[in-house]
Protein backbone atom coordinates (compact mmCIF):
# COMPACT_ATOMS: atom_id res chain seq x y z
CA UNK A 1 0.00 0.00 0.00
CA UNK A 2 3.15 2.02 0.59
CA UNK A 3 4.37 1.90 -2.73
CA UNK A 4 0.59 2.34 -4.36
CA UNK A 5 0.79 5.84 -1.92
CA UNK A 6 4.00 6.82 -2.93
CA UNK A 7 4.00 6.67 -6.65
CA UNK A 8 0.85 8.23 -6.65
CA UNK A 9 2.20 11.22 -4.68
CA UNK A 10 3.26 13.28 -7.41
CA UNK A 11 -0.13 13.18 -9.07
CA UNK A 12 -1.91 14.09 -6.02
CA UNK A 13 0.64 17.00 -5.92
CA UNK A 14 -0.56 18.45 -9.75
CA UNK A 15 -4.02 17.48 -8.24
CA UNK A 16 -3.89 19.89 -5.28
CA UNK A 17 -2.69 22.73 -7.50
CA UNK A 18 -5.69 22.55 -10.13
CA UNK A 19 -8.32 22.13 -6.94
CA UNK A 20 -6.76 25.07 -5.30
CA UNK A 21 -7.20 26.83 -8.41
CA UNK A 22 -10.78 26.02 -8.56
CA UNK A 23 -11.17 27.07 -5.22
CA UNK A 24 -9.64 31.14 -6.48
CA UNK A 25 -12.38 30.72 -9.28
CA UNK A 26 -14.85 29.92 -6.55
CA UNK A 27 -13.88 32.94 -4.87
CA UNK A 28 -13.88 34.87 -7.54
CA UNK A 29 -17.64 33.76 -8.89
CA UNK A 30 -18.76 34.80 -5.71
CA UNK A 31 -17.62 38.28 -5.72
CA UNK A 32 -18.56 38.54 -9.46
CA UNK A 33 -21.78 37.61 -8.25
CA UNK A 34 -22.03 39.98 -5.24
CA UNK A 35 -21.03 42.68 -7.53
CA UNK A 36 -23.18 42.18 -10.35
CA UNK A 37 -26.17 42.05 -7.99
CA UNK A 38 -25.23 45.59 -6.19
CA UNK A 39 -24.28 47.24 -9.31
CA UNK A 40 -27.99 45.58 -10.98
CA UNK A 41 -29.82 47.38 -7.57
CA UNK A 42 -27.79 50.56 -7.72
CA UNK A 43 -28.48 50.95 -11.02
CA UNK A 44 -32.13 50.41 -11.28
CA UNK A 45 -32.56 53.38 -9.11
CA UNK A 46 -31.54 55.43 -12.39
CA UNK A 47 -33.78 53.35 -14.23
CA UNK A 48 -30.72 51.29 -16.11
CA UNK A 49 -29.92 48.32 -14.82
CA UNK A 50 -27.12 45.52 -16.28
CA UNK A 51 -28.42 43.61 -19.35
CA UNK A 52 -28.24 39.52 -18.68
CA UNK A 53 -27.76 40.08 -14.65
CA UNK A 54 -29.81 37.62 -13.92
CA UNK A 55 -27.78 35.23 -16.36
CA UNK A 56 -24.44 35.86 -14.90
CA UNK A 57 -25.66 35.33 -11.19
CA UNK A 58 -27.48 32.08 -12.56
CA UNK A 59 -23.68 30.79 -14.10
CA UNK A 60 -21.43 31.95 -11.04
CA UNK A 61 -23.65 30.57 -8.50
CA UNK A 62 -23.51 26.98 -10.22
CA UNK A 63 -19.57 27.82 -11.06
CA UNK A 64 -19.23 28.82 -6.59
CA UNK A 65 -20.58 26.20 -5.92
CA UNK A 66 -19.28 23.49 -8.07
CA UNK A 67 -15.69 24.61 -7.85
CA UNK A 68 -15.67 24.97 -4.24
CA UNK A 69 -16.58 21.47 -3.08
CA UNK A 70 -12.94 19.48 -4.05
CA UNK A 71 -11.80 21.96 -2.02
CA UNK A 72 -14.35 21.69 1.06
CA UNK A 73 -13.70 17.48 0.41
CA UNK A 74 -9.72 18.08 0.55
CA UNK A 75 -9.92 20.13 3.70
CA UNK A 76 -12.80 17.23 5.13
CA UNK A 77 -15.04 20.51 5.78
CA UNK A 78 -18.20 18.38 5.05
CA UNK A 79 -20.53 18.44 8.34
CA UNK A 80 -19.28 15.08 10.14
CA UNK A 81 -21.99 13.38 12.15
CA UNK A 82 -20.44 13.52 15.64
CA UNK A 83 -22.69 11.64 17.74
CA UNK A 84 -22.31 8.53 15.28
CA UNK A 85 -18.93 9.12 15.64
CA UNK A 86 -18.71 8.71 19.13
CA UNK A 87 -20.61 5.58 20.10
CA UNK A 88 -18.53 3.45 17.48
CA UNK A 89 -15.32 2.59 18.16
CA UNK A 90 -11.94 3.29 15.99
CA UNK A 91 -12.24 0.04 13.72
CA UNK A 92 -16.09 0.78 13.16
CA UNK A 93 -15.20 4.85 12.92
CA UNK A 94 -12.60 3.72 10.07
CA UNK A 95 -15.61 1.21 8.26
CA UNK A 96 -18.19 3.88 8.23
CA UNK A 97 -15.63 6.49 6.93
CA UNK A 98 -14.85 3.67 4.12
CA UNK A 99 -17.96 2.77 3.15
CA UNK A 100 -19.17 6.52 3.04
CA UNK A 101 -16.34 7.69 0.80
CA UNK A 102 -16.88 4.35 -1.06
CA UNK A 103 -20.63 5.56 -1.81
CA UNK A 104 -19.65 9.26 -2.40
CA UNK A 105 -17.53 8.48 -4.86
CA UNK A 106 -20.33 6.09 -6.92
CA UNK A 107 -22.56 9.48 -6.43
CA UNK A 108 -19.88 11.89 -8.16
CA UNK A 109 -18.70 9.06 -10.33
CA UNK A 110 -22.81 9.26 -11.73
CA UNK A 111 -22.96 13.22 -11.18
CA UNK A 112 -19.73 13.21 -13.13
CA UNK A 113 -20.81 11.04 -16.46
CA UNK A 114 -24.55 12.33 -16.33
CA UNK A 115 -23.08 16.12 -16.50
CA UNK A 116 -20.71 15.15 -19.69
CA UNK A 117 -23.82 13.68 -21.41
CA UNK A 118 -25.71 16.43 -20.40
CA UNK A 119 -23.42 18.86 -21.86
CA UNK A 120 -22.81 17.27 -24.88
CA UNK A 121 -26.68 17.27 -25.35
CA UNK A 122 -26.51 21.10 -24.70
CA UNK A 123 -24.24 21.58 -27.07
CA UNK A 124 -26.24 19.39 -29.57
CA UNK A 125 -29.22 22.00 -29.17
CA UNK A 126 -27.11 24.94 -29.32
CA UNK A 127 -28.65 25.79 -25.96
CA UNK A 128 -28.20 29.22 -24.78
CA UNK A 129 -28.87 31.67 -22.00
CA UNK A 130 -32.00 33.50 -22.22
CA UNK A 131 -30.77 36.59 -22.11
CA UNK A 132 -27.25 37.05 -22.90
CA UNK A 133 -27.17 34.15 -25.97
CA UNK A 134 -23.99 32.66 -24.19
CA UNK A 135 -23.88 28.98 -24.82
CA UNK A 136 -24.31 26.88 -21.68
CA UNK A 137 -22.53 23.22 -22.62
CA UNK A 138 -19.46 24.11 -20.96
CA UNK A 139 -21.06 24.75 -17.50
CA UNK A 140 -22.01 20.99 -16.85
CA UNK A 141 -18.60 20.29 -18.79
CA UNK A 142 -17.11 22.61 -15.37
CA UNK A 143 -19.68 20.46 -12.83
CA UNK A 144 -18.54 17.18 -14.40
CA UNK A 145 -14.62 18.26 -14.29
CA UNK A 146 -14.95 19.41 -10.11
CA UNK A 147 -16.89 15.89 -9.53
CA UNK A 148 -13.94 14.35 -11.06
CA UNK A 149 -11.75 16.19 -8.63
CA UNK A 150 -14.13 15.00 -5.80
CA UNK A 151 -13.85 11.56 -7.11
CA UNK A 152 -9.60 11.88 -6.68
CA UNK A 153 -10.25 13.50 -3.30
CA UNK A 154 -12.21 10.49 -2.09
CA UNK A 155 -9.82 8.32 -3.43
CA UNK A 156 -7.07 10.33 -1.75
CA UNK A 157 -9.15 10.24 1.35
CA UNK A 158 -9.00 5.87 1.24
CA UNK A 159 -5.30 5.61 0.30
CA UNK A 160 -4.76 8.15 3.09
CA UNK A 161 -7.61 7.80 5.75
CA UNK A 162 -6.23 10.14 8.46
CA UNK A 163 -5.03 12.88 6.73
CA UNK A 164 -6.69 16.00 5.08
CA UNK A 165 -5.50 16.32 1.25
CA UNK A 166 -5.02 19.75 1.77
CA UNK A 167 -4.25 21.43 5.23
CA UNK A 168 -6.64 24.44 5.55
Amino acid sequence: MEAVRSCLDPFFRIVRRIILGFAIAAGVAVLVMMGVTVLDVVLRIFKVGIIGAYDIVRICGALAISCALPYITAVKGHIAIEFLHRRISGSGRMAVDVLFRLIALALFGFLMVQNVRYGFSLRAAGEQMPTLKVSVFWIPMIIAVNALLVCLVLIYHLLHPDEEMIVS
